[in-house]
């Protein structure tokens, strides 16, 4: 009567704690890791799938009545307080009307006016841009508040989306962009960058 009562305890115990082991579905048994392990892999994971862009379908851009969804996307870039054979700025901004897409941009590099235009954009073209930015999840990313710390000679550049109701705006300084965590955000930087009527 003792043995089945420790028996029957054992078996207990067993099925509360797994016994120590999972069972795969190949029949074989693995000993269970720690859930620090497993929470490091999982935070791990996460940090890697941010950095890949994601692949998404068609991205609606166009309303039920056939006219384009309004969007405007600013990227506002400089370098800040520094001598003029250093100095740039890049102003950067796309929008869409119910007809018309405009790319606008302003380049200033060694203190100079290189590039000044404002000229429409074909849907196709278009079209391609914002897959690529949702790829890099821009609509996900949220709206961030202005810094509220200024250091002297350091620009704070931006960029700003939205497409409907759907707004994202971001905020940094020239050294993020060197930063490894910042693959996403410097995904989308390069894809405005890169914008050529």
């Amino acid at each position: 009567m003792i043995s089945f009562i420790n028996i029957f305890l054992l078996i207990v115990s067993l099925v509360l704690t797994g016994g120590g082991m999972n069972a795969e579905s190949n029949g074989k048994t693995v000993p269970n890791h720690p859930t620090g392990v497993d929470s490091h892999k999982k935070e791990k994971t996460k940090k890697l799938k941010k950095s890949k862009p994601k692949k998404n379908g068609t991205v609606k851009l166009i309303n039920q009545k056939g006219n384009w969804i309004p969007m405007k996307l600013v990227w506002d870039e400089s370098s800040g307080a520094v001598a003029p054979e250093f100095r740039f700025a890049k102003q950067f901004q796309l929008v869409a009307g119910e007809k018309k897409i405009t790319l606008s941009r302003r380049v200033i590099e060694k203190g100079k006016l290189v590039i000044n235009e404002s000229k429409e954009i074909s849907p196709q073209i278009y079209q391609k841009w914002m897959e690529s930015l949702f790829q890099w999840e821009i609509n996900q990313l949220p709206v961030e508040n202005s810094p509220k710390e200024h250091m002297t000679g350091v620009s704070y550049n931006f960029v700003s989306f939205q497409l409907g109701s759907t707004k994202s705006k971001f905020y940094y300084i020239l050294e993020d962009r060197n930063q490894p965590e910042w693959t996403q955000k410097n995904s989308i930087i390069k894809i405005i960058e890169r914008m050529k009527p």
